[in-house]
């Protein structure tokens, strides 16, 4: 049964990799190397480190965020820890939810309450969602000539429905009938979703963070010379990060790079740029997994020492 579970994720992993080495084959067709490598030439360092400390930041505030939602004895910095680790993991795991999984285990490990532990990076994950679709939302209708007849605006409906329709699945379904453990994680889900106080906190550092994370991207297509209307970044970047999370590629790579590059299009910008914005986003997230990776070393160390 073991052996047959690493065969099977390994399977997964394989396709996965295949699936982006596909969505990076479709992209290189379409560039012109020597544009990309100038464009990379001229970055102006000095937007791209402040994209850097802008994008480290919201790791405290997501940190917080998920605070509210963890019923464990951590203070914060245990729980830094454990959110950098989970940074780390986004990057070096399949998918780009992988890292949720890892803070999962790790909590799970110090608390032995699965699904408090569950529930904890569900909720942290929603209600960075609600803030991504709820800044789409107010972006599309103030940029909506921008958008009015391309499949952004399509896809971003879709993306709309299925959270509404997700939402009303989690909240009400009785899905505990095929699983008993379940009505606890249901209760718990229910209760952070209409518990006024912390759904207020938690959206509003929910909606801190992605408005940063939005800026970072506005920050670097500064650093590479791009001048497109920032309503763009607003509408697109939350659209992109989602598909980016759609766990059929290795950490979105292939698929995020082809997503910059259909959606920025519609902005007027070339294919070097699209990618380069992309790729220098991406590079800001490896950056900040690998002091993530540092935290892992420590945790992994305390473990030696116990």
């Amino acid at each position: 049964m073991e052996i047959e579970l690493k065969i099977n994720n390994l399977i997964k992993t394989f396709l996965k990799i295949t699936i982006s080495f596909i969505f990076i084959y479709a992209v290189l067709r379409k560039l012109d190397l020597s544009e990309l490598l100038i464009e990379f030439k001229n970055i102006r360092l000095s937007f791209f480190i402040l994209a850097l400390l802008l994008y480290l930041s919201t790791m405290f505030f997501s940190t917080k965020r998920w605070s509210y939602f963890v019923k464990a004895d951590k203070n914060f910095f245990q729980l830094f820890e454990l959110y950098m680790v989970g940074a780390f993991f986004n990057i070096f795991l399949p998918g780009t939810v992988g890292g949720d999984v890892v803070k999962a285990y790790y909590l799970y490990k110090g608390t032995q309450k699965r699904g408090d532990s569950l529930v904890s990076v569900f909720m942290e994950r929603y209600m960075g969602m609600l803030a991504l679709i709820s800044i789409a939302s107010v972006a599309t209708l103030i940029g909506f000539q921008h958008v009015k007849d391309t499949f952004a605006l399509k896809f971003f409906i879709i993306i709309v429905t299925i959270f509404i329709a997700g939402t009303i699945f989690v909240s009400f379904f009785p899905y505990e009938i095929f699983y008993k453990k379940l009505k606890d994680v249901r209760a718990s889900i229910k209760y952070f979703i209409f518990q006024k106080d912390i759904f207020l906190k938690t959206l509003f550092l929910s909606l801190t963070i992605q408005g940063i994370g939005i800026f970072v991207v506005f920050l670097l297509s500064k650093s590479i010379n791009i001048d497109i209307a920032i309503s763009y970044h607003f509408i697109f970047i939350p659209i992109i990060t989602v598909i980016s999370m759609i766990p059929i590629s290795f950490s979105g790579v292939g698929l995020r790079e082809y997503s910059f590059l259909h959606f920025y299009s519609i902005a007027g910008l070339t294919e070097e740029k699209a990618v380069t914005l992309s790729l220098l986003w991406f590079i800001i997230m490896i950056i900040t997994g690998l002091i993530g990776f540092l935290f892992y070393i420590k945790i992994g160390t305390k473990k030696i020492e116990k």
